[in-house]
């Protein structure tokens, strides 16, 4: 927006955030300054000069250009998704959905199958291996162990 010729931004920051950033902002200009003083030609400490200058802007004006594109898209990209919600217009249909929940069930379980029959099968066979593994275990004790 423009007024007068003079652009008027919308503080996105809070009063916290913006005195941290000026803060940090004034640290990362001075610690720029003395590395260029000592070497004229360190580009670390331009970098740090300019990117110091900048947060100190930031923290002046309460205002992050970076957060303001973020959540514009993120604003325009959960707009869109509510109208599409709201017009009916659903990317998934119900069997797609029940279908990818299905995966995210088996996944959870330990089951990699997305049968739901083969998997309770697998589940049944694994119970009856644990049993069988049991068994012989207890009697490798027995023998081990002659008390």
């Amino acid at each position: 927006m423009t007024k007068g010729g003079n652009f008027m931004l919308q503080a996105n920051l809070s009063d916290k955030n913006a005195f941290s950033r000026f803060a940090c902002g004034t640290s990362m200009t001075a610690f720029g300054i003395a590395r260029v003083s000592r070497n004229p030609n360190c580009t670390k400490g331009r970098l740090m000069i300019a990117l110091g200058a900048m947060k100190m802007a930031e923290g002046i004006f309460k205002y992050c250009p970076t957060k303001a594109l973020l959540s514009s898209n993120m604003q325009s990209a959960m707009n869109t998704t509510m109208q599409s919600m709201f017009n009916g217009q659903n990317s998934m249909s119900s069997d797609q959905i029940n279908k990818l929940m299905q995966d995210f069930s088996s996944a959870i379980s330990g089951n990699t199958s997305s049968d739901t029959n083969s998997a309770s099968k697998t589940a049944d066979s694994s119970a009856s291996q644990k049993q069988n593994s049991s068994d012989s275990n207890s009697t490798t004790n027995k023998a081990q162990n002659p008390s």
